[in-house]
């Protein structure tokens, strides 16, 4: 199975959808199916789950999964290595991170990477907490800007400590206080973010032994925020996602402060490609993180 090959199972699982993946991959769709069909043919048995909602594989195919996922990172990291030796920038490099992370950090930081490295094919993949977790352990992302968790295994660079905030409507009893905190906001009608994107806001308030009156749920923080607006309820939200509140929110700061850690994390500093350390060091470039 040569590294094409790999490289267009890895993709299509990773996407979980042939056709997106076949534009992604610049092929049409039945010459990736063809593909697929071939390396079948050649391991002996099926690779993928075909169904309406996409493509899955396989549980033969789960089994070599972080065989391939390693032979396909050795493989790059020999190309990268051999054109870092002979002064080229080149590589692919996937990066997992957090929407709101994705909405205010990464246009910057896009911007001042393509520039500086034109050769360097970069992948951004979004979702919430749980997904990135398990897409760093599979390898397939290099790294993730996210929030880092309690008894956290992975390398960890810090770029910002990001304030928890309680957002209430404007005309809201509390709307007018300097600061709040979680005890006032008992009884409150809450709106709450899906705890699968978020972990630090249940842990926060697990922490409190605070238990709030939960009316709403949203994996979608400024569906949260619009919520908030037309007086659902009250939320407690990181502060990056109240840099563009809708009108009709206030922002109050919890008392005691309490905050989120935003940065990267990889499984090994040392590991990483020459092209995904490019990304790194780009990156803290632009969040002027020494």
């Amino acid at each position: 199975m040569d590294q094409n090959k790999r490289n267009a199972l890895l993709t299509t699982i990773d996407i979980g959808n042939i056709t997106r993946a076949a534009e992604q991959l610049g092929y049409t769709q039945s010459g990736l199916s063809y593909i697929i069909k071939a390396m079948e043919s050649e391991v002996g048995f099926p690779l993928l789950v075909r169904s309406r909602s996409g493509v899955r594989p396989t549980a033969d195919c789960m089994r070599i999964l972080p065989i391939l996922r390693d032979l396909h990172h050795k493989s790059q990291m020999l190309e990268q290595e051999v054109a870092d030796i002979r002064g080229l920038a080149v590589g692919t490099v996937s990066v997992g991170v957090f929407p709101c992370i994705s909405r205010f950090w990464m246009p910057g930081i896009l911007r001042d990477f393509t520039s500086r490295y034109p050769g360097i094919t970069l992948s951004i993949r979004e979702s919430g907490q749980e997904d990135l977790d398990q897409w760093l352990r599979e390898g397939s992302v290099d790294l993730l800007l996210y929030s880092r968790q309690p008894n956290y295994n992975h390398q960890w660079i810090q770029f910002v400590q990001d304030d928890l905030c309680a957002v209430v409507p404007e005309g809201h009893p509390l709307s007018e206080a300097r600061e709040i905190s979680l005890d006032q906001l008992r009884g409150e009608p809450f709106i709450m973010e899906d705890d699968a994107h978020d972990h630090d806001i249940p842990r926060l308030l697990k922490d409190s032994g605070f238990r709030p009156n939960v009316c709403w749920s949203s994996k979608d923080e400024l569906a949260i925020l619009n919520m908030v607006a037309t007086g659902l309820g009250v939320s407690v939200l990181p502060g990056l996602y109240l840099q563009d509140m809708p009108a009709g929110v206030k922002a109050l700061p919890l008392v005691p402060r309490a905050y989120r850690q935003l940065g990267a994390a990889m499984v090994s500093l040392e590991d990483l490609s020459p092209a995904a350390r490019r990304f790194l060091d780009s990156a803290r470039i632009t969040m002027g993180i020494r």
